[in-house]
């Protein structure tokens, strides 16, 4: 469990049913991480769709998630981007590995801010109520898709709309969830020295 979702139980009650990350993303550490830059250009270009994907599929396995039914729902992008980058390529790449569809059925229903440089608060707030789903036939299990996972309130507003629109099952399928150095000293993989 993140740091956040320690401290705020309430924020463990709007997540999917499941969620699974491929690596961390950590802003902080500029220097002998690639997983931040690959993250970047995934957001950005599109570039390692295909090899993410298929970590998350060893992963998904891993966790017993059954990837033989349901659909694949991208998050839609704030920022308009050139091509299939971010969500859009991840969730191509899944699909390609996994055989279920890509429904782009999420959409806004009302302007939004890039979270990029928004506070936590801000970000909830910017996410709260901002998307609708189609409804679709029966496809009620949803794998929904993320480049990265900061404050999880885009992943938490998708959630919200894809059960009101009817699937009974959401998967947040992510590539990176954003671990800052706090939520890192909380799960124990680092430690702080102090002088």
């Amino acid at each position: 469990m993140c740091y956040d979702c320690h401290k705020e139980p309430s924020l463990r009650d709007s997540l999917p049913n499941r969620l699974v990350a491929a690596t961390l993303y950590i802003p902080e550490v500029t220097r002998g991480y690639e997983h931040n830059q690959e993250i970047i250009e995934l957001k950005e270009r599109g570039r390692f769709s295909k090899e993410y994907a298929e970590i998350l599929v060893k992963v998904l396995i891993k966790e017993d998630i059954d990837i033989s039914d349901g659909v694949i729902v991208p998050i839609p992008q704030t920022k308009a981007r050139e091509g299939r980058t971010g969500p859009l390529a991840l969730a191509d790449s899944l699909s390609g590995l996994t055989d279920l569809h890509v429904r782009e059925c999420l959409s806004f229903n009302r302007p939004v801010r890039r979270q990029k440089k928004l506070h936590k608060d801000d970000r909830t707030d910017n996410m709260l109520g901002a998307m609708t789903a189609e409804r679709w036939g029966d496809n009620s299990r949803v794998l929904l898709v993320d480049e990265v996972m900061t404050s999880g309130a885009a992943i938490r507003e998708g959630t919200r709309a894809l059960m009101a629109a009817g699937a009974q099952e959401t998967i947040g399928v992510i590539a990176a969830r954003d671990a800052g150095i706090r939520s890192l000293e909380h799960a124990g993989v680092v430690k702080r020295v102090e002088n």
